[in-house]
């Protein structure tokens, strides 16, 4: 099996990153592939007009081609992004714009719909009730528009006065999560 992560925040090691890392840890002792993938690292455009697209978009050419790549092969998604005012970060709505590409006619079948996700969410405010909405959100975009199945869920909350690196409690559920893939 192979376990994909999307780290949509801008540090390869902030608190996102490490439980999205800690999920896949998980997923690797239970012998499973694993890959990891930093937005940040790529260079990736929004869409742009395309008046010879059926859709009236146009797809560019970046680093969304190795995104791409690696979606096609996986069984899990786990996608992590933190919270900037009330929603996903801003490479998290790209990313996720950038999955129309799968609604074109002669890819659609590449996506491999039926495949599980985790989403994860980290945030400074000191409210673990908060932002459900947006998980309800993701888990709504990926299962409508991608047929995926959303198997779990974490969130972070208070993660500027407590760090996820300080949280062995958020680290364990991160790897048990991995481990019950």
């Amino acid at each position: 099996m192979r376990v994909l992560g999307i780290v949509c925040g801008p540090h390869r090691m902030g608190n996102t990153a490490l439980l999205v890392r800690r999920v896949l840890e998980g997923a690797e002792e239970r012998g499973y592939e694993t890959e990891l993938i930093c937005l940040s690292d790529l260079q990736i455009n929004p869409l742009s007009e395309g008046p010879e697209d059926p859709y009236g978009v146009s797809f560019p050419k970046d680093g969304m081609e190795k995104v791409y790549r690696a979606l096609e092969r996986m069984d899990v998604l786990v996608f992590g992004t933190p919270i900037y005012y009330d929603h996903v970060s801003s490479r998290a709505k790209l990313f996720i714009d950038r999955l129309y590409y799968y609604n074109q006619p002669t890819v659609r079948e590449r996506f491999p719909r039926g495949a599980r996700a985790v989403l994860i969410i980290t945030y400074e405010w000191d409210n673990p009730e908060a932002y459900e909405e947006v998980l309800e959100w993701l888990k709504r975009t990926l299962e409508h528009y991608w047929k995926m199945k959303v198997v779990a869920t974490l969130k972070a909350e208070g993660t500027r006065k407590r760090p996820v690196a300080g949280r062995e409690d958020l680290l364990k559920k991160a790897k048990e999560i991995g481990l019950n893939l």
